[in-house]
């Protein structure tokens, strides 16, 4: 996986970028990225996120091979960043977007947090 450093690398090159939503219909748009924080437009609505507040999240990700849109309380800001980094890792992680959830495609050894019954999904 591309580093959290590349990632705002590229954004702060893409303002605009479209970034299309898991569990929510449309997309989000890009609207601000610089060395400290990047913002999105989500649903009409403004998502800031700080740069360690993203390093954490892939960090989950990785810890738990996998991330949720509700785990992170499905607001607007939640759908936002699960949604972006579904976009810049899609080479590293299988999607379904219908239920907001992110999975690492080639993860190794047992998550962190097992997942709870409530998010294992029949067709898994």
């Amino acid at each position: 996986m591309i580093s959290v450093e590349t990632v705002k690398w590229r954004l702060q090159r893409q303002p605009g970028l479209q970034i299309p939503l898991l569990k929510w219909t449309g997309s989000a748009r890009l609207v601000e990225a610089d060395e400290q924080k990047l913002a999105l437009l989500v649903d009409g609505r403004r998502a800031d996120y700080t740069w360690g507040r993203v390093l954490l999240t892939v960090g989950r990700l990785l810890d738990n091979h996998e991330l949720s849109v509700d785990e992170l309380g499905g607001q607007h800001d939640a759908v936002g960043l699960v949604s972006l980094i579904a976009l810049v890792y899609a080479d590293d992680l299988d999607v379904d977007r219908e239920n907001g959830v992110a999975r690492l495609r080639d993860a190794s050894g047992p998550p962190v947090h097992q997942p709870s019954a409530a998010t294992v999904h029949a067709d898994d």
